[in-house]
């Protein structure tokens, strides 16, 4: 029997409580609009639900709009609007009005067997479950953020969230979740201690850049919010990947001991470790890749322990610029491939601790050299706590970042079942999945040789 359509619940905008936030703009700085055009961050938390739709509409629905609305009372830029700020021609803020408001979809669907799981699952299956970021036609404002709830009866349901990337960083939007999941757990009379109050820094002047910078960054943009909602391949997976702690002090072992050998300093983290391994098997797994090009990767680097004074961890706003790490695809597929990753994203690393924001004038300029060879990229991070955000119906049995479909980049989160693991999500095409996942099993296996 062929599945149903999802068939739409309800669909509603929710706002900060009626007066509890003043009318407010906040500038962007020169680290947020360089996402102004980006896609959004779309973000799937998937949970075990063993109701009805009917339970769910009258016992759960009520508290996770309520609750949603006392979150947004303390981070309301994401109720808020980017546009244009009046009277100039290139200052972009975000501005909030009382009664500026999320859409919020609740969606039933029967497809849940094709959903869930670490499997590798059909993209277009996943972006059913994702809201559209659309801009307001009227007056040319970008909303930031939409939510999707999106049920299967009797097996469980997925909060779906699209985030203009322009308004925060991965870290500030989970901090977000976790306090509405919090708040959501006390309003249902949980045995859970009542919130503690959010402080949530949205005051820009911290971050201090020339102005030539912010228009650097802002060179070719304009108020067209050209959002890539496109449509997404049908022949594309996304697949799923778990390092766990046990695996990662295998990898910095394999690492530490072939610099000794080479009698050489190398960065030896978590996230030197991980993008390495999976980034020669992501060559390996793209074989149009010719072995005399360069490789590239691209992940994020938070600038905010750089800054003097640091910016606090309560920023709620972007602070990640571009680390861009060359290598030659030759040397990434030979047989020390996995340390000359290392080696390339350890000292991009120590040159971005060193100068900091200096060079920022010319990350727009790196970043458009390398875009047309899709080089390989990140989203997301080990540290942040996606399966923390419990809503009541315990931790997510999944999380996924399936805006990867945009870029090709890797999605990467904590472990869900232990600490110090890290999971990797992959955009793939059904074939690069079985190379990669036979790498990813056979790496491991020869890591474990050096090892010994």
């Amino acid at each position: 029997m062929a599945p149903s359509p999802p068939k739409i619940i309800e669909s509603c905008q929710i706002s900060p409580p009626t007066g509890s936030v003043p009318e407010t703009s906040i500038p962007l700085t020169f680290f947020d609009v360089r996402w102004l055009n980006f896609a959004p961050v779309e973000r799937l938390f998937f949970y075990s639900f063993q109701d009805s739709t009917s339970h769910f509409t009258s016992s759960c629905l009520p508290a996770l709009k309520s609750s949603l609305s006392l979150a947004l009372q303390s981070f309301f830029p994401l109720a808020g609007n980017i546009r244009l700020a009046p009277e100039t021609t290139n200052k972009y803020e975000i501005h909030y009005v009382d009664s500026d408001s999320v859409l919020f979809t609740v969606v039933e669907s029967d497809q849940y067997d094709e959903l869930f799981g670490d499997h590798p699952r059909e993209i277009s299956k996943l972006k059913e479950l994702v809201p559209r970021l659309s801009k307001n036609e009227s007056d040319e404002r970008q909303p930031v953020l939409a939510i999707q709830v999106t049920l299967f009866p009797y097996h469980g349901l997925v909060i779906g969230t699209s985030v203009h990337h322009s308004a925060c960083d991965g870290s500030g939007f989970v901090t977000f979740m976790c306090t509405w999941a919090t708040i959501c757990c006390t309003s249902n009379s949980k045995v859970i201690p009542a919130p503690t109050p959010v402080r949530v820094e949205f005051d820009r002047s911290i971050i201090h850049v020339p102005d030539s910078i912010y228009t650097t960054a802002l060179n070719g943009t304009s108020t067209n919010f050209n959002l890539n909602n496109s449509q997404p391949d049908h022949q594309m997976f996304i697949a799923s990947y778990k390092l766990n702690r046990e695996r990662i002090q295998l990898l910095q072992q394999v690492l530490l001991r072939e610099a000794e050998k080479r009698n050489v300093t190398v960065r030896c983290s978590t996230v030197v470790v991980t993008y390495a391994f999976v980034w020669v098997g992501y060559v390996k797994a793209k074989s149009t890749i010719s072995e005399n090009e360069d490789a590239h990767c691209v992940f994020a680097i938070d600038h905010r322990q750089w800054f003097q004074p640091p910016v606090p961890e309560s920023y709620f706003g972007n602070c990640i610029g571009p680390g861009i790490v060359r290598a030659k695809v030759k040397d990434l597929v030979g047989p020390n491939g996995f340390f000359e990753a290392c080696q390339a994203i350890g000292k991009v690393f120590d040159e971005a601790k060193r100068v900091g924001i200096q060079n920022a004038k010319d990350w727009r300029k790196a970043v458009l050299e390398i875009a047309s060879k899709k080089p390989f990229g990140s989203s997301g991070s080990h540290r942040f706590k996606v399966y923390d955000v419990d809503f009541g119906w315990g931790k997510p049995s999944k999380v996924d970042i399936v805006s990867i479909s945009y870029s090709g980049a890797m999605a990467v989160a904590q472990s869900r079942e232990e600490e110090g693991g890290v999971e990797i999500g992959l955009y793939f095409t059904q074939r690069e999945t079985d190379m990669f996942t036979n790498y990813f099993e056979e790496g491991l296996r020869y890591m474990s040789t050096l090892s010994n």
